[in-house]
């Protein structure tokens, strides 16, 4: 028994003069982040949508002031353009030069005054208004250049289709379906300038300012009417025996009929851009 105790001591000894026990080596693990997420940057955003999909308060700035493509839309309608019928005179100096308004009789009467005259003495370096250019109002087509009548004597009709009119002139007026307007400039110093179906530009020059036909002294006589579209009048008379019955026709269908409406030619004139 004596021989096992050495051995045994043996062990013990060894086992307490051993180092102390290590810790398992363990090699550090980093935690692994979360992968962000790419977001559009604010230019993106505005351009390609307008939700905004996160809160920076500059991509809000950004579609604010950055519209996002619209749908293409027709394009508007070029404006009209309504002229003086004087060439030397602005719209807005009309009212000052009228020396005889409308004053139109019951329809179907001849009577005095359908329309509206402009005339002048010692004004802009002129005597009177004689030879100064007339032009037209509106754009349209000659339906009417006409010599020597009577009472109108030298004139021109021009017609301008009812789509071609100012929006707050129709909802003035309003027209009936299947009217053009109708303008008449009367007592041209010479023959007109234009010939039936010729198309017209507004500002376009018709002639000049006279005394022709029943006038006594010279002025522009402008009526305006509404009547059935695409009419032609070859000749235009009345009160005198050189008029023929198709001329005679005309200025009753014109004056007195009712078929073509007259209204005060400066509702026209009056309210629009100065040209």
């Amino acid at each position: 028994m004596y021989s096992f105790f050495p051995g045994v001591i043996l062990v013990l000894v060894l086992a307490a003069c051993a180092s102390p026990a290590q810790p398992l080596a363990i090699p550090p693990v980093t935690p692994a982040l979360p992968t962000a997420t790419t977001m559009p940057s604010p230019t993106t955003v505005a351009i390609a949508t307008v939700v905004m999909i996160h809160d920076d308060p500059r991509s809000i700035a950004r579609l604010a002031i950055t519209p996002s493509p619209e749908p293409p839309t027709q394009t508007a309608s070029p404006a009209v353009q309504i002229c003086s019928p004087l060439a030397e005179h602005r719209l807005n100096e009309l009212a000052a030069i009228t020396s005889d308004p409308y004053h139109p009789p019951p329809m179907g009467k001849d009577d005095r005054h359908q329309g509206v005259d402009f005339s002048y003495y010692r004004q802009a370096g002129r005597a009177t208004i004689e030879g100064e250019g007339v032009q037209s109002v509106l754009a349209g087509r000659v339906a009417a250049a006409i010599q020597d009548s009577f009472p109108f004597g030298n004139l021109v009709i021009v017609e301008t289709a009812k789509d071609d009119l100012p929006d707050d002139l129709l909802q003035a007026l309003k027209p009936a379906q299947g009217q053009s307007l109708y303008v008449l400039y009367a007592h041209l110093e010479a023959p007109p300038l234009v010939q039936p179906g010729d198309p017209i530009q507004a500002c376009q020059a018709l002639g000049a300012v006279g005394k022709s036909g029943n006038a006594g002294v010279a002025h522009l006589h402008l009526e305006t009417r509404f009547g059935p579209v695409d009419r032609v009048f070859s000749g235009m008379a009345y009160y005198t025996p050189r008029a023929s019955q198709p001329e005679r026709d005309n200025y009753v269908l014109w004056r007195m009929s009712g078929v073509f409406q007259h209204f005060d030619p400066m509702v026209l004139l009056g309210g629009y851009p100065l040209k």
